[in-house]
């Protein structure tokens, strides 16, 4: 994997900028440049499930030896539904999917991508029940008006293992098995404790947010709302909302124009959180960000010490090996607990290296390399 896969224009625009010499190198002193990035993570999983369930240990959903060999004589069929695949969460999800399948002699029969709209969610939820897989692995893409859908699941007698989220009205064990997930309040909270740093007393901090019920996004925003409340009391927090992931960028534009004060700018998910800091570098403002999900150009944005200052990560391919365990397990007769969580990964600029190694377990692009092999910060004084 030697070169990134970009996921907007604005993002090409950055590292464009970047490679001319026209963006700021990072050298400059940074507050986090000597925080150890580990100390950043809340003791234990901050969130519950959308059911209220408390988080239990992923381990508990991998096959043993004997249940993986049982699972390669049966040579389990799974379906997967994404809500769009379109960023490296979803092809990650899909790799880990298709890894910890093959461990266990199962595989992946066909992968669907609705774009985040939900009429076509709708009907390809249909259309893979048609299929007869063994199991479908899914994330919604609207709670609410995909939940009649995955009801039909576990009634066409499927297995249902949910990513994130669960539609609303659906039970552990009568609906779907268990939910894979990370810690989405103390994702928020991480992306809290790195943007403090760079806060002047009684700043104006701008959250550009999903504005649909989209039950990990809300966390992820709860989560940062209540550690800024509890170490920063002084922030001001605002809210603007997108309801396109698209249409983030003009979104926090004409946010940032009509708030000119925005010291801060928290997202929800890093191709908004990069939409946003064009915005604002479209505007000549020079704004600190965190986001949500280590990705190849946010990467090289935190690296390079540009306008994102540094993340809280999912794990997606680790997320995604457990939930093909959990779907072979549970179609081996096993009961899952209901709801099983990561802990966040920390990243900012001095640790960007060690966090692509946790989140990805792939070699370092070589765009990544070279931003970091430019910044001390990133490179450790290389």
């Amino acid at each position: 994997m030697n070169k990134l896969v970009w996921r907007s224009a604005a993002a090409s625009a950055l590292f464009s900028l970047f490679l001319a010499g026209s963006v700021s190198s990072g050298l400059a002193e940074d507050p986090t440049a000597n925080i150890d990035a580990a100390t950043l993570v809340p003791d234990g999983i901050v969130g519950p499930s959308q059911a209220g369930d408390l988080a239990s240990d992923p381990a508990l959903a991998w096959l043993t030896d004997e249940e993986c060999a049982e699972a390669t004589e049966k040579q389990f069929k799974i379906g997967i539904v994404m809500q769009t695949m379109n960023i490296e969460w979803s092809t990650e999800q899909v790799r880990g999917i298709t890894d910890g399948l093959a461990r266990c002699g199962g595989e992946v029969i066909a992968v669907t991508n609705p774009d985040f709209l939900v009429e076509k969610q709708i009907g390809q939820i249909d259309d893979m029940i048609l299929l007869r897989p063994d199991a479908i692995i899914s994330i919604p893409v609207d709670d609410v008006a995909t939940a009649a859908s995955y009801k039909k699941v576990q009634q066409a007698g499927i297995k249902l293992i949910m990513m994130d989220n669960v539609p609303a009205g659906l039970k552990h064990k009568e609906d779907y098995q268990t939910v894979v997930s990370s810690d989405s309040q103390g994702l928020g909270a991480v992306s809290a404790l790195i943007l403090d740093k760079y806060l002047p007393e009684g700043a104006e901090v701008g959250i550009i947010t999903f504005g649909i019920s989209f039950y990990v996004t809300n966390e992820r925003t709860k989560g940062f709302r209540d550690k800024m409340a509890e170490i920063r009391p002084d922030v001001v927090l605002k809210e603007a909302p997108f309801l396109n992931p698209n249409d983030a960028g003009k979104v926090a534009e004409s946010f940032l124009t009509a708030n000119p004060k925005i010291a801060g700018l928290f997202t929800e998910w890093s191709a908004p959180g990069l939409d946003s800091a064009a915005a604002a570098r479209g505007q000549g403002k020079d704004i600190p960000g965190v986001t949500i999900n280590l990705e190849g150009d946010v990467a090289i944005e935190v690296a390079k010490g540009g306008m994102i200052k540094g993340l809280a990560s999912q794990v997606p391919y680790d997320q995604g090996l457990t939930e093909a365990n959990a779907a072979m397990k549970s179609l081996l007769g096993k009961e899952l607990p209901p709801f099983l969580a990561y802990a966040a990964v920390p990243v900012i600029q001095n640790n960007v290296i060690e966090g692509w190694d946790t989140v990805f377990h792939l070699p370092v692009p070589d765009d990544l390399e070279y931003a970091c092999g430019r910044n001390p910060i990133c490179s450790g004084g290389e």
